[in-house]
């Protein structure tokens, strides 16, 4: 025996019964680390499922966006249809006026007053003329249909427009299409 209690834990003494005690206290330490670790599992659990709502949510945005995209660029244009449509009851009307024989002077003035309508129509909306005779060529702007060799301009001015040019907010719509002067080079002579 007495080597029994020289191999024994310094801590225990005869009759000690510490070490159920520290399996017990091992125990309820398990007990808790487990709740604890249930608890955890449960809020990453929670938290993963939040996640996945708000993926699903995302992606549900997403779509609504595109949809609402699509729809845009689909009526996007029904307000400027709506604003031509009078202009087309008064190609109709001045039509019908040539049908019926009307006066040539008024048919004419009839029309113009419909370009100026179209026109104003245009400008409300964005769309400008771009500016050509007169003006020196930017092919930005401009594309040379002939070129003038007449020598009665300095180079590089248009001399004339054969179709006007427009821009919508600030970007080329159609060139215009011009007569540029250019005097002729003395390598083509």
């Amino acid at each position: 025996m007495d080597l029994e209690k020289q191999n024994a834990p310094e801590h225990l003494s005869e009759g000690d019964d510490q070490p159920e005690e520290r399996v017990e206290e091992t125990k309820d330490e398990v007990s808790l680390l487990r709740e604890q670790l249930e608890a955890e599992r449960i809020k990453a659990e929670e938290y993963y499922n939040k996640y996945l709502r708000a993926l699903a949510d995302a992606e549900n945005q997403r779509k609504r966006w595109q949809k609402d995209k699509d729809e845009l660029l689909r009526y996007g244009n029904m307000p400027l249809l709506k604003k031509l449509l009078p202009l087309v009851d008064d190609f109709k009307r001045a039509k019908a006026a040539i049908e019926q024989g009307g006066d040539v002077s008024s048919l004419l003035k009839g029309v113009e007053m419909i370009e100026k309508r179209l026109l104003d129509l245009l400008v409300q909306e964005g769309v400008k003329a771009i500016p050509a005779e007169g003006e020196m060529f930017d092919p930005r702007f401009h594309e040379a249909f002939s070129i003038d060799e007449s020598g009665q301009y300095p180079d590089g001015t248009i001399v004339q427009e054969f179709q006007t040019g427009y821009t919508y907010q600030e970007r080329v719509l159609r060139p215009s299409m011009v007569v540029v002067a250019q005097t002729r080079s003395t390598d083509e002579e």
